[in-house]
C-alpha cells in the first residue's frame, strides 16, 4: 500500500478513483475534506498567475547547456592533481613524531621513589602450614609462599 502522502496527492489531483478513493476519504476527517473542497480554485488560480516561457530556439539553448556541463567536467579533472610523493612522505614523518610525543607523553614512569615495601615476617597458625616471604629486588614487590594450607578460594581474604 502506498504512504499517506502520494494518495493524498493523488486524491487531490483526482486520479485516486473507485473502492480506493473511498477507502481514503474514510480516514479523513471533515477538516481535510473542506480543505479538498478549495483545491480546484486554488489549481486554476496557480496556472493563471503563471506565465509560459517561451525560449526562441530550444535546440540551441539546450546544446549550449549540454557543452558548459562537459566543460566543467573536463575542467574538473585537468585541475585533480594526484598526491605528490614528498608529500606524502612529510605526512608520515609528521603522524610518527606525533605518535612519538603521545607514546611519551601518557606511557608511565618511574617517579624515582621507592615506593616497595618489605615483609618483614609471615607468621600461621597452625602447625602444618608455613609461610616465606622474599623480596623481588627491582621490581617493587614481594612474593609471600604458602605451604601446607590447600585450595584458598579467589574469595577468601588471607591476613
Amino acid at each position: 500500500m502506498k504512504n499517506f502522502e502520494s494518495q493524498y496527492n493523488r486524491w487531490l489531483d483526482g486520479s485516486l478513483q473507485g473502492p480506493e478513493r473511498e477507502a481514503f476519504e474514510a480516514m479523513l476527517d471533515a477538516e481535510e475534506r473542506s480543505a479538498a473542497k478549495e483545491w480546484p480554485a486554488v489549481q486554476s488560480a496557480l496556472k493563471e498567475a503563471t506565465d509560459e516561457i517561451r525560449v526562441p530556439h530550444p535546440d540551441f539553448l539546450n546544446s549550449q547547456v549540454l557543452e558548459s556541463i562537459a566543460r566543467a567536467g573536463r575542467a574538473d579533472l585537468a585541475t585533480r592533481q594526484p598526491i605528490r610523493l614528498g608529500w606524502l612522505v612529510w605526512a608520515g614523518a609528521v603522524c610518527l613524531a606525533l605518535a612519538a610525543a603521545l607514546t611519551a607523553a601518557f606511557l608511565p614512569r618511574d617517579l624515582g621513589g621507592n615506593y616497595s615495601t618489605t615483609v618483614v615476617s609471615a607468621w600461621t597458625p597452625g602447625p602444618g602450614i608455613s609461610a616465606e616471604a622474599f623480596s623481588v629486588p627491582g621490581d617493587r614487590s614481594a612474593v609471600i609462599w604458602i605451604d601446607g594450607a590447600g585450595y584458598i578460594p579467589a574469595k577468601e581474604k588471607v591476613q
